[in-house]
């Protein structure tokens, strides 16, 4: 990030050529570039973007563009969440602090889930008008810490109640049930059970049963025993269940559930996400 900086064509950005920086936000940008935690300085009424690299992992393919840019321009997906975040310490307000932020962004070709710590907090500067020239933010992903553990609640309700189930139907009931409750990591779920070499659906979670109009590739998934991973689902419904994000899934999943007698098949799993 130092030669991207140094790279970069100041002159041509709201807060000039690096000659003309105050020394606060000289000392800023240095502070960030040289610290081997992901920080960024918004600066200016702009907020125009100095990142180090340790954070260039969040902006995804936003980088390098993202450098220089001011911060509604590259975060308009949730400007409306960060803006007044930031906002309030350049206004004079407090620093602001996060613990867990939960972000639809767009980094990857796709809204991706993201969570982070943050902490958004004042750079006191005497020649920037109100005396303040930015804001300095310290941010902490913890993505893959709430969704983990988000992720084991799943497997431990299924897990507390498999034991109630008397018949395979009232077993697929009960997982549709909890499916249900946990929208955030399965967004649809399909159950189907064999019955005379056919699969019949049983029950769904998140989507409406007429899903089992859909042709899934329940042949192939039984002769390999595998997880067949469908793309491309919005081919199959007329409208994708979106669940609780802004995007609905566009993959799906299809599980062979294995019955007690080796490589018989007691159904199928679909799942949307």
């Amino acid at each position: 990030m130092q030669a991207h900086v140094d790279a970069y064509p100041w002159q041509k950005s709201p807060i000039g050529p690096r000659e003309s920086w105050s020394p606060t936000l000289k000392t800023i940008v240095t502070l960030v570039l040289t610290n081997r935690f992901p920080l960024l300085s918004w600066w200016g009424t702009e907020f125009i973007q100095i990142y180090n690299d340790p954070y260039r992992p969040v902006l995804g393919t936003k980088h390098p563009q993202s450098l220089g840019q001011p911060a509604g321009e590259c975060w308009p997906e949730i400007w409306s969440i960060i803006g007044p975040l930031i906002e309030t310490p350049f206004r004079g307000g407090p620093a602001t602090w996060v613990d867990d932020l939960e972000l639809e962004i767009y980094t990857h070709g796709f809204m991706e889930e993201s969570h982070f710590t943050v902490a958004y907090s004042p750079v006191p500067d005497e020649t920037a008008p109100g005396g303040i020239g930015g804001v300095l933010a310290t941010v902490h992903d913890i993505t893959a810490k709430v969704i983990g553990e988000r992720r084991v609640l799943v497997l431990r309700d299924l897990g507390a109640r498999s034991a109630e189930a008397k018949t395979a139907e009232e077993a697929c009931q009960i997982a549709a049930h909890i499916l249900e409750r946990h929208s955030k990591d399965i967004l649809f779920g399909l159950l189907f059970l064999m019955d005379d070499q056919t699969s019949q659906l049983v029950c769904s979670a998140g989507v409406d049963r007429n899903a089992a109009s859909v042709v899934w590739p329940f042949e192939h998934a039984g002769r390999t025993e595998e997880i067949v991973v469908v793309e491309r689902i919005d081919d199959k419904f007329t409208i994708v269940p979106s669940g609780p994000w802004a995007d609905p899934p566009h993959c799906a999943a299809v599980v062979p559930v294995k019955s007690h007698t080796a490589h018989q098949l007691a159904g199928f799993l679909v799942l949307g996400n």
